[in-house]
């Protein structure tokens, strides 16, 4: 009798699963835990058996649970983010102690909020995101995920960027792509913002969210970072070779590649509300080489450089707002310059991991929701510069790691 589906993935997991126990073991690591004094990082010191062990595990356990959930349930997920947003908006998990328990009483009065909203809104999130938990009835206390969430500025920026900025968002974006128009301004966030205002328009207008949404940005990973510094050979660049660093935020890509290539000088722009006040907050070690300029990607670039950086910047924006910010670049380009982007390069379907191509699909979607744009493939992005100018020469794209979401293209400059 061959051996079932269901019991092959329960087999890929158990195997795998114990590579990692092993991996932990070995190396005197912390185990994976919900506790509050469990690891943030689950698997750590990891290695590409280690990823690969744990991608396939994690992957293995969707495909199972959706096989024994059935397809109703892949139509009706459990989808209400509001408790979630709840605890993000009044700073629940801010008021839980650290090391006690807190009655749900007290922490009503300390977030300003009725009691049994507080219970309906711990007690879900409890159960379905394992954020607090009840050790004893009517108390609450910290799960790992709620400890880091109170403690972590980070966790705290990327709720920002999820719960004020994306999760309104997606909410209107069915009525955006009703309109049909490919207008940065007809999209879910200017729905949900009530604007005729694009994203980029409407954070300029509002500083604060501006600053809140750089911030979000500035928590890149440092493995996407590396894929940067790795498949675009900067070394090769004469010494004060300078890099422009288009809607580079607050400059933490520069940063990171002024540290690794200390020969280079990079400019950084972005709108004003952005850059204002970043070169305060430069650290010691790349001063005097990194500096912000304020400008707007819709106008003439004024400075001549050898690399015109943009980094996550073009699927921001549907295929003419591209076309025109590529040939504003045009009258300060010289023989050679470069242009690089850091993108995500969409797959083809099923090419890639289960999780790695949910991660594109749903930035593809997220892009959507934010600015009427979109993701795109490697043949789009040879379209793009061809429409832009013929001149843009020497296309190469590179996926990280071969098979990464995350992809480094390079154009040439040839008058």
């Amino acid at each position: 009798m061959p051996t079932s589906g269901i019991i092959q993935l329960a087999q890929l997991i158990s195997s795998q699963t114990a590579v990692l126990d092993t991996h932990l073991q070995s190396n005197n690591l912390p185990q994976p835990s919900f506790h509050p004094d469990g690891p943030t990082e689950p698997i750590q010191q990891s290695t590409p058996v280690i990823a690969k062990a744990k991608t396939d595990v994690i992957e293995a356990a969707i495909e199972l649970r959706q096989l024994l959930e059935g397809p109703m349930k892949l139509l009706l997920p459990e989808s209400n983010f509001s408790p979630l947003v709840a605890v993000h908006r009044f700073k629940i998990a801010s008021f839980v102690p650290v090391d006690s328990a807190i009655s749900f009483g007290d922490l009503a009065d300390k977030c300003g909020l009725l009691e049994h909203d507080v219970k309906c809104i711990v007690r879900y999130t409890a159960v379905h995101h394992r954020l607090f938990c009840e050790p004893a009835k009517g108390y609450v206390a910290h799960t790992a995920a709620s400890r880091l969430l109170a403690e972590d500025p980070i966790a705290g920026h990327l709720m920002v960027l999820h719960y004020d900025e994306c999760w309104p968002a997606h909410n209107r974006t069915v009525d955006a792509i009703a309109q049909r128009s490919d207008e940065a301004n007809m999209s879910g966030y200017a729905f949900a913002n009530n604007t005729s205002l694009n994203t980029f328009q409407f954070l300029s207008h509002n500083p604060s969210r501006a600053q809140r949404f750089a911030a979000a940005m500035a928590t890149t990973s440092t493995a996407s970072l590396d894929a940067l510094s790795s498949h675009f050979d900067w070394n090769q660049l004469p010494s004060n070779s300078t890099v422009v660093d288009l809607g580079g935020s607050q400059g933490h890509v520069s940063v990171h590649l002024a540290r690794k290539f200390p020969h280079l000088r990079f400019i950084v722009q972005d709108i004003a509300e952005v850059v204002e006040g970043a070169t305060d907050k430069l650290p010691d070690d790349v001063k005097g080489r990194v500096e912000f300029i304020a400008h707007d990607m819709f106008e003439e670039q004024p400075v001549r450089a050898e690399v015109y950086l943009m980094r996550y910047v073009l699927h921001d924006w549907q295929d003419k707002y591209c076309v025109e910010i590529l040939r504003n670049l045009v009258p300060s380009l010289k023989a050679g310059s470069k242009v690089v982007l850091q993108e995500y390069l969409l797959p083809e379907p099923g090419t890639m991991t289960l999780l790695q191509e949910m991660q594109m699909r749903s930035m593809d979607a997220t892009m959507l929701s934010l600015f009427n744009s979109r993701e795109r493939d490697v043949e789009d992005w040879k379209i793009l510069f061809r429409i832009a100018d013929s001149r843009f020469m020497g296309f190469t794209a590179n996926r990280a790691g071969g098979t990464g979401s995350s992809g480094v293209v390079i154009v040439e400059w040839s008058p």
